[in-house]
């Protein structure tokens, strides 16, 4: 009965502990890779599409850090395509078309 007892002690702390790390951490930090992964792909496909500038001279533009995102360039049925991702995570993707610019996928 003890041994019962404290497992289900242990478990609720660990529930409860993993719940407060969601809610008050890891919430926060996809929410802002969310909002930065979409930034960073609509910027660098401008950059890179519209200017015809070079990835890597695109990437030097951000006054943050953007090292963590994974930023790749492709094509998709006739159209350019630039995607950022966080660690495998969360990623966006923004697509070239001539005239229309750069919009980022939904």
């Amino acid at each position: 009965m003890k041994f019962s007892r404290l497992v289900l002690i242990i478990l609720a702390v660990l529930v409860l502990g993993g719940a407060a790390l969601w809610q008050f951490f890891l919430k926060g930090q996809l929410a802002y890779a969310d909002i930065a992964s979409a930034y960073v792909a609509k910027q660098t496909c401008s950059c890179r599409f519209i200017a015809e500038r070079q990835l890597d001279s695109c990437l030097g533009d951000f006054t943050q850090d953007v090292s963590i995102l994974d930023v790749s360039e492709g094509s998709s049925a006739g159209s350019e395509t630039i995607t950022a991702s966080a660690l495998g995570i969360v990623s966006a993707t923004a697509v070239h078309q001539a005239g229309t610019g750069c919009v980022l996928q939904p």
